[in-house]
């Protein structure tokens, strides 16, 4: 792929973010990212006239839309799923990586990657919020705290509790019953972390993934899930500089390709 002074731009509209990457055909020209909040096309709309105002343009050549609000995006040229946008993103910023996971807001995913990121197999987590974003978000919440402060309490611990539970309401209980046992926020945070991450473990199993694997998502930036991952899965895993971005960054590469 070489740049021929066009640009194109990818917009990633997740449950909790809109992520929007423009690309040159060899390096990216901006990123931005907002809350999606209650109006995802007007959010997407947003953020990518953002993108554009970073860049110093009027417009992009192309415009790719990808996420679970990727229809919302009226003024984009096409959609595209998140499956497709991950593994060539992934293939881009890691291209040695031969499977991936992504766990985002409401959902995981995990998949595996051919040459050029071709998907050759993959597996989601779209019924549940246990294995998202979200189940941190409402444990942490539990606890009184925010995702950030749950995280460092895990990385504290060396004795993560055992949550037996995959069900949100459950687990809020079975914690808070943890914790007026006695059982340390450290240790009970490591617990609800080693959960998510044997979930999603067992929906990547079913796929058999090649090493090395990848983390993106935004929960890619959680140095306990990333820990905890990876003891489950049993191997190192990998995380490009800007996980949240990863499939922003694979649609504006395909949109590239169009042009």
């Amino acid at each position: 792929m070489i740049s021929n002074g066009k640009i194109s731009a990818g917009i990633d509209i997740g449950s909790r973010s809109v992520k929007v990457v423009l690309w040159d055909g060899l390096n990216v020209t901006s990123r931005t990212i907002i809350p999606t909040g209650w109006y995802p096309g007007d959010s997407a709309a947003k953020a990518y006239q953002a993108a554009l105002s970073q860049a110093g343009l009027e417009r992009a050549e192309h415009i790719l839309a990808t996420g679970y609000g990727r229809f919302k995006a009226d003024f984009a040229d096409g959609q595209v799923t998140e499956i497709t946008t991950h593994a060539k993103g992934i293939s881009l910023t890691l291209p040695q990586a031969r499977a991936l996971i992504d766990i985002g807001g409401q959902d995981s995913k995990a998949m595996i990657i051919g040459e050029g990121g071709i998907v050759r197999d993959f597996a989601m987590n779209d019924r549940c919020a246990a294995g998202s974003g979200k189940f941190l978000e409402y444990l942490s919440s539990a606890m009184a705290m925010g995702v950030e402060e749950f995280a460092a309490l895990g990385m504290e611990s060396n004795n993560p509790a055992l949550i037996s539970t995959v069900c949100t309401v459950f687990a809020e209980t079975e914690v808070l019953s943890l914790l007026a046992e006695g059982v340390s926020k450290q240790d009970a945070a490591a617990g609800v972390h080693r959960a998510i991450a044997k979930r999603v473990a067992q929906m990547a199993a079913s796929l058999h993934p090649p090493a090395p694997i990848a983390f993106a998502g935004g929960v890619a930036l959680n140095q306990c899930m990333v820990r905890e991952l990876s003891n489950a899965l049993g191997c190192d895993i990998i995380v490009p500089e800007y996980p949240l971005f990863n499939g922003a960054l694979g649609a504006a590469v395909i949109a590239f390709e169009r042009i």
